[in-house]
């Protein structure tokens, strides 16, 4: 195992417990962008330096260096300037199954268009939203009973779960990757970082 810094970048429960997976497994955190006010008071008791999200981001992120940064839970569209800012690249996780399901409200759609199944995707992040090559991704079943909020919910669970794979892809130094066919994307879909 080859041990990396991550810049990460989220404001929801599945980033702190993808934060603490990364220090579990001996990586270091350069910094959390974040604007949940507890995320940063984990981070700060981690002695992990906390940075706000929005504009000027970048400048506020001059001079840091890391390995990957991982965008968890981000609605944020990040400019190249601060993908940039990864040596060997920016990784998202999106709430669902790519390139079908891309965009804002992935599990919502999935419902609303009568899906039986569903997933979640990490993926190379570009300058284009949902787009990049895909590192990990899980699919499973949506139950008669899902709502929004449960499939939500087994969305998170399976970031979590799947992040594991995701860190040792990351750990080999060049992850495989498999390209998106962006002709399976629905047109005129939302897009979402």
């Amino acid at each position: 195992m080859s041990s990396f810094t991550a810049l990460v970048i989220g404001n929801q429960s599945l980033t702190l417990q993808c934060s603490e997976k990364l220090l579990a497994r001996g990586h270091r955190i350069a910094a959390l962008v974040t604007r949940n006010t507890d995320l940063a008071d984990w981070a700060a008791g981690q002695g992990i330096r906390v940075i706000a999200p929005g504009k000027g981001l970048a400048d506020r992120l001059a001079g840091l260096s890391c390995d990957w940064l991982l965008s968890i839970a981000n609605l944020d569209m990040l400019p190249q300037p601060v993908l940039d800012i990864a040596a060997k690249g920016a990784v998202n996780f999106h709430d669902g199954p790519l390139p079908r399901h891309a965009g804002l409200n992935a599990p919502v759609w999935a419902l609303i268009e009568g899906e039986t199944r569903h997933g979640i995707t990490w993926h190379r992040m570009t300058g284009d939203a949902d787009t990049g090559d895909i590192l990990v991704q899980r699919r499973f079943d949506i139950g008669a009973e899902d709502t929004a909020l449960t499939l939500n919910t087994k969305c998170f669970a399976e970031g979590l779960d799947s992040f594991d794979a995701l860190c040792v892809a990351l750990e080999s130094g060049t992850p495989e990757a498999q390209p998106q066919d962006l002709s399976q994307k629905p047109e005129g879909g939302e897009a979402s970082g």
